[in-house]
């Protein structure tokens, strides 16, 4: 370096920083609330098409008054799953709306669009942008947190005086926006109805519900137009399912799917080679998937890597590489750059905790972030009853037929009293039950034989033994006879 150049670090934190180093940095600090949104906006509106951007003044209205409040109430007051940052929410806002408005921004603008298009603009803009709020700030919120935002966006669509507020009855997130008939429609509607084919393998089956088709629908969006998804939620909420379904069956063939598991040991040359090896030579230097196709990767269990002394994660860091640069150097002599395209990235992730790490920032940024929260028990009702009911028609007396909502309502309700009463503690550190506990006294009971059961009575015995074996035998002495108590009193 010559005397005139200077050496410039933007770091994350000093966490790791002596204070030697310290001292001898020019330190620069700036808070993000300093800068504020608008330059976010202003960059958004001078992106998109002319015939757009002419809503400027509505957008920066809906935006300084609905959606950075929005921002600040999820920041300050509501309890996210994974921890994002300011500016990543209200990115991901503008994501979802290039997303929604990519129908209408097709190249040549207004010269392209229909008569019907054109008049269907005006109308759509606002429900859209209500919908782009609530599935970037919103959807980054656990369940309880979900309930105080929904509250929130209805009060603020009434106190501004929104022209096609959300629907009474549902939380906002039970609602997408139909741009051809004008009108919020549930997310129920949107789908043919499901017949459930009971000789699918349990692992494989996933009963539609609001959420699932609300996820699904979302992620679609944003992978079409070239957006990196991230899916985070507790053990058991469904993530790596409804992403893996969605990618496997309902995609374009033009989206190739790539699947790679992260655990505790794996390594970015791992990593790096295992993408390189599934890539062609476009050009000299650069590289990509077979012609006329794109690799959607996804990676799951994002944040399980080992991190280095200094907080490193190596295989997230030659991901974050990429992002950053579009490629990353061949370790091989002579080490040229190998410029990636055509790829994008779904991830799945639980928040940080029993062997799960915090991830940097700087990668997270990249992605849209959607929460899987808990599924309430009218969802988990419908979903267990739709696949007993399919398995029960095949040879089943009547009478068992009829207590299939029993069945699912009793283990609904052993599940629940169970997580509320006896929580973990120091000492009862695996007092840790999630949905798949759940799902496996379901799948329990569908092992049930037609051949051998005439009559009721086998199926409670079977749906007993099932709750015992998932519940009970991970209790301590203590608390058996409180578990019997409860069995008694359900059956």
């Amino acid at each position: 370096m010559s005397q005139t150049m200077t050496m410039m670090f933007e770091v994350e934190d000093l966490a790791v920083a002596s204070p030697a180093t310290v001292s001898r940095c020019g330190m620069v600090f700036m808070e993000p609330f300093a800068r504020g949104f608008d330059p976010l906006l202003t960059s958004w509106l001078e992106r998109i098409p002319k015939h757009v951007s002419a809503f400027a003044e509505k957008f920066t209205f809906w935006f300084r008054n609905i959606s950075v409040v929005a921002t600040r109430l999820v920041r300050k007051s509501l309890k996210q799953t994974v921890a994002t940052s300011d500016d990543n929410l209200i990115l991901s806002m503008f994501n979802i709306m290039d997303a929604l408005m990519a129908p209408y921004c097709k190249d040549g603008g207004l010269e392209v669009m229909t008569d019907e298009e054109k008049q269907r603009l005006p109308k759509i803009i606002e429900p859209l942008f209500m919908f782009a709020t609530c599935w970037s700030a919103g959807a980054s919120c656990d369940n309880e947190s979900r309930g105080k935002f929904d509250s929130h966006i209805r009060e603020s669509m009434k106190e501004h005086k929104i022209e096609m507020p959300y629907p009474k009855g549902m939380d906002v997130f039970q609602y997408s926006y139909d741009h051809v008939n004008l009108q919020w429609v549930e997310w129920m509607t949107t789908i043919p109805k499901y017949n459930c084919d009971p000789k699918t393998p349990f692992s494989e089956l996933i009963v539609p519900t609001a959420g699932v088709v609300g996820y699904k629908s979302v992620i679609h969006a944003l992978l079409v137009i070239g957006k990196h998804v991230l899916c985070v939620g507790e053990t058991g909420t469904g993530k790596t399912l409804v992403v893996r379904d969605k990618l496997l069956n309902y995609m374009d063939p033009v989206y190739v799917p790539m699947f790679i598991n992260f655990s505790a040991r794996t390594g970015a040359n791992q990593t790096q080679d295992l993408i390189d090896s599934k890539t062609e030579k476009r050009r000299k230097g650069v590289y990509g998937p077979p012609a006329m196709k794109k690799y959607v990767i996804f990676v799951d269990d994002v944040n399980m890597p080992q991190r280095e002394k200094y907080f490193a994660q190596p295989p997230i860091e030659i991901l974050r590489q990429w992002m950053d640069h579009k490629g990353w150097y061949d370790r091989h002599p002579p080490c040229a750059f190998r410029t990636i395209v055509d790829i994008q990235f779904v991830g799945c992730m639980g928040p940080p905790g029993g062997g799960r790490n915090p991830v940097t920032m700087r990668f997270l940024r990249h992605f849209n972030f959607l929460s899987f929260t808990e599924m309430p028990d009218d969802s988990l009702k419908l979903i267990f009853s739709t696949i007993l009911t399919a398995t029960f028609a095949l040879g089943f007396p009547d009478d068992v037929k009829a207590a299939v909502d029993s069945i699912v309502i009793g283990t609904i309700d052993v599940y629940n009293t169970i997580r509320r009463e006896l929580l973990p503690t120091p000492a009862k550190s695996h007092y840790t039950f999630n949905l798949r506990d759940l799902s496996k006294v379901i799948q329990g009971v569908l092992r049930a034989d037609p051949k051998t059961t005439k009559e009721l009575k086998p199926i409670i015995k079977l749906w007993v033994h099932e709750a015992m074996r998932v519940f009970q035998v991970r209790l301590e002495s203590a608390d058996l006879y409180a578990c019997h108590v409860l069995f008694t009193a359900v059956t």
